[in-house]
């Protein structure tokens, strides 16, 4: 057996904890000496001190903690119950860092307001292409982010990656919001026959995108949050131009990124001339 200040240092805790689950009989001693009071344990009560500390890492509270506890829950019980709390925190820290960089994009945006004429709009003639992919009203930005992460890593494995061109997202909805969008997701390929059941929510089949004459389009080296920027210049360019937005825009990922590392991605969208200049009202 060991006195309190052994097991602590053998379980990696303090003692005042030990102390603490022992006045909530959370873990009671093995033993306390009648004459001193000095509390000993157990190392066979390390798999319920784990256990313990691991449900409260799921963010458990302690009451919940003994309830589950005296059903005796095994180790591969807790080890199912920590593998989904693990991937909750992972997918919590993606969304997380996502924000983070969209803040970073969005002050970049503002530094670089006025600077529009070293901004490089490009108009182009962009041909019919055929796009194997989804479109589909999702839910929640999640949901968006779920399938886009599921078609890079399903297509490439049950098509070929050397039959895949760039990746695609075209947002169909009129408002963007972010949630239930609008919105078709995949790759621009050659030809491919056949359709792809990803599950029962989605269909992989292949649709042609009609050729456009004049697309407006910007390059942005970064990460996707940085599509913003591309957004603005397009907005800045086609007011200054006397051009409207005329049909769906696209993004483009022409380089995709890589664990840390930048990706490129353009933006697209069709445009048309005015026939007239409208007089803004300020």
């Amino acid at each position: 057996m060991y006195r309190i200040g052994e097991f602590s240092r053998i379980a990696q805790v303090s003692g005042r904890l030990l102390r603490y689950y022992d006045q909530i009989d959370l873990l009671k001693p093995v033993h306390i000496d009648p004459e001193t009071g000095f509390r000993f344990y157990s190392a066979s009560q390390l798999p319920r001190l784990n256990r313990i500390l691991a449900l409260k890492e799921m963010g458990l509270s302690l009451e919940q903690i003994a309830r589950l506890l005296s059903d005796d829950l095994n180790a591969d019980e807790i080890r199912g119950m920590l593998t989904m709390r693990k991937a909750e925190i992972e997918r919590t820290m993606l969304e997380e860092m996502s924000r983070i960089r969209t803040i970073e994009s969005r002050l970049k945006q503002i530094e670089h307001e006025g600077e529009f004429a070293g901004l490089d709009i490009v108009v182009k003639a962009i041909p019919e292409q055929t796009i194997l992919g989804v479109r589909n009203v999702l839910p929640t930005y999640e949901a968006s982010v779920a399938l886009f992460n599921t078609l890079v890593t399903t297509l490439p494995a049950k098509v070929g990656r050397s039959e895949l061109s760039h990746f695609i997202f075209i947002i169909h909805s009129e408002l963007l919001e972010m949630e239930n969008l609008d919105l078709e997701m995949g790759y621009v390929v050659s030809a491919y026959d056949g359709a792809i059941s990803l599950n029962d929510e989605h269909i992989v089949e292949c649709r042609h995108l009609p050729a456009v004459e004049t697309m407006a389009t910007f390059a942005v080296s970064g990460t996707m949050e940085d599509i913003h920027m591309g957004y603005g210049a397009l907005g800045v360019w086609a007011e200054a131009n006397n051009y409207r937005l005329a049909g769906a825009g696209r993004e483009v990922i022409l380089q995709m990124p890589r664990d840390n590392e930048q990706g490129t991605f353009e933006v697209q969208f069709p445009v048309e001339k005015l026939e007239s200049t409208l007089t803004l009202l300020t």
